[in-house]
């Protein structure tokens, strides 16, 4: 079985994008063939801030209305807001010890830096595949206007009621897959 861990922050971007290029081998690497990855399962980890709340439920509108590939996906959400701490660092750390195993592709993309660096430090640690997802400035920049116009609270019981073998709605499907990066790069650093 094949896992995606990724780290999320305020912005949907990168989780969806790096599930997508590596499934389909669009990604980038030091001496690999570029084959396709299945992956069978995503865990998103995120903090229980509210703005980072808003981007796990596009997230999950973006794996369940904008990608024809099949996946199991798991809301790790951890008990802290944010990051302010060397106590916080060390929860966001341990807790992600507990989720990573060898051989997981562990994306780091998402969320503040020290995220980042727990995730990757976890990673190396386990001998898990380290990954990270390059949205073009201009489209993090559209795509981040685009979320910023939305009704978040229409969006937030649509997220809620959508699991799985939901049928999407035509109209937010439109608005949420626009929420993605055509021109993301995925790079496998290990």
């Amino acid at each position: 079985m094949v896992r995606l861990i990724a780290t999320l922050g305020t912005s949907p971007g990168g989780v969806f994008e790096s599930f997508l290029n590596l499934s389909t081998g669009k990604y980038e690497c030091e001496e690999c063939d570029h084959r396709p990855i299945k992956v069978d399962e995503v865990y998103i980890v995120r903090t229980i801030d509210p703005q980072v709340e808003l981007a796990w439920k596009i997230v999950k509108v973006l794996f369940i209305c904008c990608s024809k590939i099949e996946v199991n996906l798991y809301d790790i959400p951890l008990k802290i807001s944010d990051i302010t701490s060397p106590r916080d660092y060390k929860e966001f750390k341990d807790n992600l010890n507990k989720f990573i195993n060898q051989g997981d592709y562990v994306d780091f993309t998402g969320g503040r830096k020290s995220m980042s660096v727990a995730a990757a430090l976890v990673a190396r640690e386990k001998r898990a595949h380290v990954i990270t997802t390059i949205i073009p400035q201009d489209e993090y920049n559209r795509i981040s206007e685009s979320i910023k116009k939305m009704n978040r609270a229409e969006l937030s019981e649509y997220a809620n009621r959508l699991d799985h073998r939901s049928k999407c709605d035509a109209r937010f499907n439109e608005i949420i897959c626009s929420l993605t990066s055509k021109s993301a790069t995925t790079i496998l650093l290990q």
